[in-house]
């Protein structure tokens, strides 16, 4: 029998276990869907019943261990750094796009499949998806593909980037629990989560250096400002964090009353001038003609026509005519973009009356909450930026345990997203 103490390196050890059966079946089958499909899913569920295991067992008074936190949370993303990306192609689009930049080229002047591109080509460009579009990336990810890109053109690179970006996220996070009054074990909700384990080491997504600057952006926010130069790097990356994907932008009501009107103003002046040159060189892409060329033509593509594995979105455009019809199609997106407002109007109010740490750092949750509900198009990586939230929601030691209800659907969502 184990004694208690030593269950902290079981549950370690059956984790990475569940990450070597993906590792071995990824060098047996060559990819991890398709006929593997089965496997991968059986795998991925044997390492989330580890995750809640291992939660579980704190929460009832396990011994928490840092080492063997840290230790699982490198090794399941080693493991499958040794993958190659195939649950998501995404990552060829980001090995084009460092490429074209490296070579100083702009990717949002011209689709992937231009004849124009064609001096370029490289083994990868075949592989890129929706080669009709030019980049749908923002600059600050361009950042991390022109960097991967100096390197060389393998997707491990990317991987590689991505994982260290991702561990990094955790340091913040422990560092917001510090903040935050929350229990040091929290981290494990982050750390040790297979969607992110997957997506970030397997799969490749930007998502984890999003992430990373929101989680900052908060941090510095939070934290005493110990110059003018802390007190700027709030807005920067925050400003940097909606450059990768659009979506922090949805902190803004959070941060609002964190702020000082000078940040206030230089998180927009600083999101603007970065773009600047960008759609100067390759046009803003927001004409008439949706062509998936310039700054924001992808983007625009993405949000007024892809609609693929929604929630509330489906329910609402079947209840208004279904979706082969234009208008119950945009009805449903009215009515979610006004839900979204109101509950972006709620968490301002609310973040003015409450600006302790652990309350903005539950309220920033929210507006994430929202996006995933209402969103027309979902895919499982979009739940990275909020699980770097779920390890501040549980309630601390003198709060009554019902603050677990708010946590668990999302732990659900982040097991079942992968069906």
């Amino acid at each position: 029998m184990f004694r208690r103490a030593q269950l902290f390196p079981l549950w370690s050890g059956l984790s990475l276990l569940a990450y070597a059966g993906l590792l071995l079946l990824d060098r047996r089958a060559g990819t991890l869907r398709a006929a593997a499909a089965p496997q991968t899913v059986l795998l991925y569920s044997a390492a989330f019943l580890v995750y809640l295991a291992a939660l579980f067992w704190l929460e009832q008074g396990g011994s928490y261990s840092t080492f063997w936190t840290w230790v699982t949370a490198v090794f399941s993303r080693l493991l499958l750094l040794f993958t190659t990306p195939t649950l998501s192609d995404d990552v060829y689009r980001l090995i084009w796009d460092g490429h074209l930049a490296r070579s100083g080229v702009s990717p949002y002047a011209l689709p992937v499949n231009a004849a124009g591109l064609d001096f370029l080509d490289i083994p990868q460009r075949a592989l890129v998806n929706n080669d009709w579009m030019a980049s749908p990336y923002l600059p600050a990810a361009q950042l991390l593909f022109w960097l991967a890109a100096l390197l060389g053109r393998q997707p491990l690179l990317l991987q590689t980037i991505l994982v260290v970006c991702d561990l990094l996220a955790g340091l913040v996070i422990t560092a917001l629990l510090r903040l935050a009054g929350l229990p040091a074990r929290r981290l494990l909700i982050y750390l040790w989560s297979p969607l992110v384990i997957v997506e970030v080491a397997h799969g490749a997504h930007p998502d984890a250096w999003m992430a990373l600057l929101t989680l900052l952006a908060l941090y510095m926010a939070l934290k005493r400002p110990s110059s003018t130069l802390s007190a700027f790097l709030s807005p920067l990356f925050l400003a940097l964090a909606t450059l990768t994907k659009l979506l922090p932008v949805l902190l803004a009501p959070v941060l609002f009353w964190r702020w000082t009107w000078p940040q206030r103003l230089l998180y927009p002046a600083l999101t603007l001038l970065i773009l600047l040159p960008f759609g100067l060189s390759a046009g803003w892409g927001v004409g008439s003609e949706l062509d998936g060329r310039g700054l924001f033509g992808a983007i625009l593509i993405y949000t007024s026509q892809w609609k693929f594995n929604s929630g509330l979105f489906s329910l609402l455009e079947a209840l208004f005519g279904g979706p082969d019809s234009d208008l119950a199609t945009t009805a449903a997106k009215v009515v979610l973009g006004l839900a979204l407002a109101g509950v972006l109007t709620a968490v301002f109010f609310l973040a003015r009356r409450h600006v302790g740490p652990r309350a903005t750092l539950r309220l920033a949750a929210l507006p994430f909450m929202a996006y995933i509900l209402f969103t027309p198009t979902f895919h499982p990586w979009y739940l990275i930026i909020l699980i770097a939230f779920l390890p501040f929601l549980p309630p601390a030691p003198d709060e009554k345990w019902q603050g677990w209800w708010l946590l668990l659907p999302w732990l659900w969502l982040s097991w079942t997203a992968v069906f």
